[in-house]
């Protein structure tokens, strides 16, 4: 592959970026070298995944298939790549993640660029999020409308896995290449990489409701609306007692996810400061957000998605840069914070 080439397609994925994310744009500013090159396109191959899911509907058939042309691409078939990429072009102008979707090659030869370990950290991490999202996807595909996206609260973790827990995973898999530890703490790593990312994962389903369910996608699992005898609309436009508890226990699972990210953090150096910091600022912002959301009187029914300010959001980060290095006071300020 061509140098000039691989500058190219590298220089898409960093333009491309803030156009498909809105605050991981700012903490990948954090990581510099090979790591960033490896995170950013490994969120864009991610961010594929999700466009897939979130904004290309049909029937199961044509589901499915997309999902398997983006497993055969990250398999290393270009041609699955360019496939994908020319059903999403007459798309292409609607959302800028079908965009992305249409790009897929460019993001594809950036990834193929990577240092072969990076490469198959990335290409393992995709996969997983790639096949379990076609389970998910492809069966609410065939489905009747209006019915619960998740059955059971054990579906709910799963999905969390494949959505982002296994994202916490592969970033994990990078840093260790460039902090390696003992096999007990690598081990320990790789255990809690997966709450990290279902403690964001949760958050956002949360943030999402008011938007996910008048959309016709609801992620509370099925068995927590049948013990309120609720069905998926009617947790919007009105209050109502179960309404306010199945909020008051996705919060609480939230946060007690959100409570492992200081125990992550302490197994990576001083020196991976920047990494600690990639990690820690969405936790930060998430417990924010979820702040912001406890004490909205109108939340989850009502129509806004609370959000952090963004004066809110950099005042959280900037204070943070003061407390990287030392991981006590880190604690204190995440404790605040939670």
């Amino acid at each position: 592959m061509r140098a000039e080439s691989v500058r190219e397609d590298r220089g898409y994925c960093r333009r491309v970026l803030p156009h498909v994310s809105r605050t991981f744009a700012i903490n990948i500013r954090l990581l510099s070298g090979s790591l960033r090159d490896a995170v950013e396109v490994g969120y864009l191959l991610c961010r594929t995944a999700d466009a897939l899911e979130d904004s290309w509907p049909g029937e199961p058939s044509a589901v499915e298939g997309r999902f398997d042309l983006l497993q055969a691409a990250i398999g290393g078939d270009e041609a699955a790549a360019r496939a994908l990429a020319a059903r999403a072009e007459p798309l292409a102008a609607e959302r800028a993640d079908l965009a992305l979707v249409a790009s897929l090659p460019r993001v594809w030869r950036a990834w193929r660029a990577l240092p072969s370990p990076d490469r198959e950290c990335v290409g393992e991490g995709v996969a997983t999020m790639t096949e379990g999202m076609r389970r998910y996807a492809g069966r609410a595909a065939g489905r009747p409308p209006g019915l619960p996206y998740l059955d059971t609260e054990a579906e709910l973790h799963e999905y969390c896995f494949v959505v982002a827990g296994c994202v916490g995973v592969m970033l994990t898999r990078l840093a260790a290449r460039r902090a390696p530890a003992a096999a007990a703490v690598e081990a320990r790593r790789l255990a809690l990489a997966p709450r990290v990312g279902e403690a964001l994962q949760l958050t956002n389903i949360l943030l999402d409701w008011p938007s996910d369910v008048r959309r016709g996608r609801c992620h509370l699992p099925a068995e927590w609306l049948a013990q309120w005898g609720l069905a998926p609309e009617a947790l919007v436009d009105r209050d109502h007692p179960g309404v306010r508890a199945l909020a008051e226990r996705l919060e609480g699972m939230a946060r007690g996810a959100l409570a492992a990210v200081p125990d992550y953090l302490d197994l990576f150096p001083v020196r991976m400061a920047r990494y600690r910091l990639f990690c820690l600022w969405p936790a930060l912002w998430a417990l924010g957000s979820l702040r912001h959301a406890h004490h909205d009187p109108e939340f989850p029914w009502g129509l806004r998605r609370p959000r952090l300010p963004r004066a809110e959001l950099w005042r959280v980060a900037l204070t943070s840069l003061l407390v990287a290095h030392h991981g006590a006071t880190l604690r204190r300020l995440y404790a605040a914070a939670a």
